[in-house]
C-alpha cells in the first residue's frame, strides 16, 4: 500500500523573481460579477477599501469589497444608472439615473436613497468636488452640466455646455471642472467660481472619460473614435501630448502618486497602462469585453474595471509591493501588501511584532501595523513558510506653526501657507472636514488652495503626512466678504482732516481703506465700524470709499462729499 505524500504548500513571496529594479505592470487577480451593463465606477477615498460599479441595465450599484475580493449587488430604486461618485467624507454616493433625468443620493453604509434631484436629460458622468459641497453631472441631451448643492441636496446652477456631454473631472484645487463633450469633439472648462464655462479646448475626436492629476496640473482625456489619450496641460490649456492606446478609449483614472493612468478600451477589451514620466503606454492588460469605466484603491495598487459587455468588474493589481511604505509610529493604518502565495495568512510582522489581518486573498493583504520607530523588516507568513522582507518605515508625524494669512473668505479658493516640520510627505490638509490637496514647497512649508465653506467661522486645520494627521490645534478664520452700508457724516472740507466713521458688515479683518484711491488712516471699532480720518482732495466733489478686508473688498461709490 503505497503511503500518500504531503503536498508541501509554496512559499509566500512578496519581491519579484528577477533582481532586475524593472516598475511592475498590473496583473488580473479576479473577475467577479456585477450588475448588467455596469458603466461609472468608483472607488472609495478612505475608510473601507470599497469600489462601485453603476450596473445601468439592471437599475442598481454593485458593491465590490477590495479586501476581500467579494461582490454584493443590493436592490435599490435606480433607473439605469451610468455615474457614481462618492463625497470626500465617504458617506454618500451619488448616482446618474440616464433613464430617470434625476441623481440619486444614496446613504453609503446603508444603501438606502436618501434624496432624488431632478437634472437634465440623461444624466451620465458624475463628480463630487473636492471639498464636498457640489456635484456636477453631465446632461448627455440637454448639453448642460447640472450643479447640485450637497448640502441643499438641490440644483443650484445649470450651466450650458458643448453637444451630448459625457464625463466630468473636478481640479482637485477645486478651481476647475472639465467635462467632455462627445459630440462637439471639444472640452468645456468650467469656473467653480461663476458656475460658467470660461474655455473651451478643441481638437479631440469623440472624447469620453477624462481625469486629472492630483496637482491639477495635467488633464487625461479619451478620443474614442481617434484611439488614443489627449494630455492637457491645464494652465496654458493646450494638448501637449497624443498617447495611443487600445481601440475605442472610454473610462480614465490617474494613480494616487500620479504616476500612471489607467485607461479602459471599450473596443479591444484590454486596460492601457500609461506611464505619465513619458506619456507612453508601459503595458496592455487584456479584461473583460466592452470594458467602460476604470478607478484606482487609494492604495494606489488596484485598480478596478467594469466590462459592461460581459457584466463583470475586471480586478487588476500590481504585485509584489506595499502601499503606504511608510506609515505613522503610532500604527493603526492600513497597509496593502501584494504578492504571491498569500492565501491563509497566519502572520504579517513588522520586525518581530505582527500587525493584524484585516483581509487575505491569494495576492493581497490588508494589515493594521502596531506602532514602531524606525524601519521594520515586512514579512508575511503562511503555511508554506515566510516570505522575503520588504521594508517598511515608522514615520515621525508633522507639527503645525503656523497660517499665513490666517483668514480668507467664505467662498474659499485662496492660498495660504503653512509652516511646520516634517511636511516633505504631505498628501492632505483638512480644514474642518473639508480636504484639499498640498503643495509641498519644502520640510517646513507647503502651500494649499482654501476650500469654500458653507458658512463663516472657525475651522481647525491638520496635515496629513506618512507620519499621521498634525495633533496641533491651529485653526483658519472663514469670514464673509465686507459690505459698506454708510457714512457719517457725509460731508467735510477739501482740506480733509475730520473724522467719520463707516458702517457695515465683516470689516473686522478690515486692511486697507482709501477715498478715490487715497490711503487713509483708519482704526477698527467692531465688526461693523470703522472710524477714519478723511484725506485732503483737491477740489470739491464725491469720493468713493472702498474697504478691503481678509476676504475681499467692498466700495460704496460717491459716498462722501468735499465741499
Amino acid at each position: 500500500m503505497k503511503t500518500q505524500e504531503k503536498t508541501t504548500p509554496p512559499r509566500p513571496s512578496i519581491h519579484a523573481a528577477s533582481a532586475a529594479l524593472v516598475a511592475p505592470s498590473p496583473q488580473v487577480i479576479a473577475t467577479l460579477p456585477a450588475g448588467t451593463k455596469p458603466l461609472g465606477l468608483a472607488t472609495s477615498p478612505l475608510g473601507p477599501p470599497l469600489a462601485y460599479a453603476a450596473g445601468n441595465a439592471s437599475g442598481t450599484v454593485s458593491i465590490l469589497d477590495t479586501g476581500t475580493l467579494t461582490i454584493s449587488t443590493p436592490a435599490a430604486p435606480l433607473t439605469a444608472p451610468a455615474g457614481v461618485a462618492l463625497t470626500p467624507d465617504n458617506v454618500y454616493l451619488y448616482v446618474a439615473n440616464s433613464g430617470g433625468n434625476t441623481v440619486s443620493v444614496v446613504q453609503r453604509n446603508l444603501f438606502a436613497v436618501t434624496n432624488t434631484i431632478g437634472v437634465g436629460n440623461s444624466p451620465f458622468g458624475i463628480q463630487v468636488s473636492p471639498d464636498g459641497l457640489f456635484a456636477y453631472v453631465a446632461n448627455q441631451n440637454s448639453n448642460t452640466v447640472s450643479v447640485i448643492s450637497t448640502v441643499t441636496r438641490a440644483v443650484v446652477a445649470t450651466i450650458p455646455v458643448g453637444v451630448k456631454p459625457t464625463w466630468v473631472a473636478a481640479a482637485p484645487n477645486d478651481l476647475e471642472v472639465y467635462v467632455t463633450n462627445q459630440g462637439g469633439n471639444s472640452l468645456s472648462v468650467i469656473s467653480t467660481v461663476t458656475n460658467s464655462v470660461v474655455a473651451t479646448i478643441t481638437g479631440l475626436s469623440t472624447p469620453y472619460g477624462a481625469a486629472i492629476t492630483s496637482d491639477s496640473r495635467y488633464l487625461y482625456v479619451a478620443n474614442s473614435t481617434a484611439n488614443t489619450v489627449s494630455v492637457i496641460d491645464t494652465a496654458s490649456r493646450t494638448i501637449i501630448a497624443t498617447i495611443p492606446v487600445g481601440t475605442a478609449p472610454w473610462g480614465v483614472t490617474v494613480t494616487p502618486d500620479n504616476s500612471h493612468v489607467y485607461v479602459a478600451n471599450n473596443g479591444s477589451d484590454t486596460v492601457s497602462y500609461i506611464d505619465t514620466a513619458t506619456n507612453t503606454v508601459s503595458s496592455t492588460v487584456t479584461v473583460g469585453h466592452q470594458p467602460t469605466g476604470v478607478g484606482v484603491a487609494a492604495s494606489g495598487l488596484t485598480a478596478y474595471v467594469s466590462n459592461n459587455g460581459a457584466n463583470t468588474v475586471t480586478v487588476l493589481a500590481l504585485i509584489n509591493m506595499i502601499s503606504p511604505p511608510a506609515g505613522p509610529e503610532a500604527g493603526g493604518n492600513i497597509v496593502t501588501v501584494t504578492g504571491t502565495n498569500l492565501a491563509g495568512a497566519t502572520a504579517v510582522k513588522f520586525g518581530q511584532v505582527p500587525g493584524t489581518i484585516m483581509a487575505n486573498t491569494p495576492s493581497q493583504i490588508l494589515v493594521v501595523p502596531p506602532p514602531g520607530v524606525g524601519v521594520a523588516q515586512l514579512t508575511v507568513t503562511t503555511a508554506g513558510g515566510t516570505s522575503n522582507a520588504k521594508p517598511y518605515v515608522y514615520s515621525p508625524g508633522g507639527e503645525l506653526d503656523s497660517l499665513t494669512p490666517g483668514a480668507g473668505p467664505t467662498s474659499g479658493r485662496n492660498i495660504i501657507s503653512i509652516e511646520g516640520h516634517r511636511f516633505s510627505t504631505a498628501t492632505q490638509v483638512r480644514f474642518g472636514s473639508v480636504p484639499a490637496v498640498p503643495t509641498v514647497v519644502s520640510d517646513h512649508l507647503i502651500t494649499v488652495t482654501v476650500p469654500p465653506a458653507a458658512a463663516p467661522g472657525l475651522v481647525p486645520v491638520a496635515v496629513t503626512t506618512a507620519g499621521g494627521t498634525t495633533a496641533q490645534t491651529i485653526t483658519y478664520a472663514y469670514i464673509d466678504p465686507p459690505f459698506l452700508s454708510a457714512v457719517s457724516p457725509n460731508t467735510g472740507p477739501v482740506a480733509g482732516g475730520n473724522v467719520v466713521n463707516l458702517y457695515g458688515l465683516n470689516l473686522s479683518t478690515t486692511s486697507l481703506v482709501t477715498f478715490n484711491n487715497a490711503l487713509v488712516q483708519y482704526s477698527i471699532q467692531s465688526d461693523t465700524v470703522l472710524t477714519v480720518v478723511v484725506p485732503p482732495n483737491p477740489a470739491a466733489g464725491t469720493a468713493g470709499i472702498t474697504v478691503t478686508t481678509g476676504s475681499g473688498t467692498t466700495t460704496l461709490p460717491s459716498a462722501y462729499a468735499y465741499v
